[in-house]
């Protein structure tokens, strides 16, 4: 249709509608491509909040295993420094009970999964570019690349049980006892409570507990470290999150 009015002016002389008619395309022309611009800016900035709110779902179930595992570490931590105590007194002076339940967090340890499938989803795609905020970019990818000692610490940790803590106890302990609360297993008739008597007072003994006691406030440590990085990044996602509302 204007093709054909703008033919019709031009075989007209009418150069001023000649003029208007090219006006109205371009500006037509123009505002066509902005709304195309807006629709996809628009849509660019859906997916970047739905993308900044499941990370943040995803930080907060990273933030919750890191408190958890802390605290069993803590408790870890806990058992060692009371079979630490009581090796250098000349008779327990706690339950057989007691003592058994905290030599069988010798061979306790926890995985700590510091994963984030949304992350791994923007890196993977090269989609990471449609999160503006290079503060929270920055963030989550020194968290992560952070996140790279924990696993080392804790792959450290796995070999002590292997190489220590499981050799030391089938050696000189009632290995069974050790599952006293683990695997929903009930403990053999057969278990001997009361061998921990027997190397409660050796050297031996205090420097394998001692050793465990190391590694898992070591981890421990490493973890309060990262739930603290964790929180920081959580809270750069709710600014960013607050901030395009």
């Amino acid at each position: 249709m204007i093709l054909r009015r703008i033919t019709e002016h031009v075989k007209t002389q009418n150069w001023f509608a000649v003029a208007l008619d090219f006006l109205i395309v371009v500006v037509g022309v123009f505002i066509g491509i902005q709304v195309a611009n807006w629709n996809e800016t628009w849509a660019e900035a859906r997916r970047e909040m739905s993308y900044l709110t499941a990370l943040q779902e995803d930080f907060a179930a990273v933030i919750t295993e890191l408190e958890n595992d802390i605290a069993r570490y803590e408790a870890i931590a806990s058992a060692m420094t009371l079979l630490l105590d009581q090796s250098r007194k000349a008779a327990p002076d706690v339950s057989l009970d007691a003592l058994n339940e905290a030599v069988s967090q010798l061979v306790a340890m926890e995985g700590t999964p510091i994963i984030s499938g949304t992350y791994s989803n923007l890196t993977g795609s090269g989609d990471l570019a449609i999160i503006k905020s290079q503060t929270v970019k920055s963030a989550m990818s020194s968290f992560f690349g952070k996140a790279e000692v924990v696993k080392l610490v804790s792959d450290t940790h796995e070999m002590q049980l292997v190489n220590i803590f499981q050799p030391y106890i089938i050696a000189n302990l009632d290995y069974p006892g050790t599952f006293r609360n683990d695997r929903g297993l009930p403990v053999s008739a057969g278990f001997e409570t009361e061998r921990i008597l027997t190397v409660l007072s050796t050297a031996e003994f205090r420097n394998v507990v001692a050793v465990k006691w190391d590694s898992v406030t070591d981890i421990r440590g490493v973890l309060l470290t990262a739930a603290n990085d964790a929180r920081a990044v959580k809270a750069l996602l709710a600014e960013e999150v607050e901030r395009q509302k």
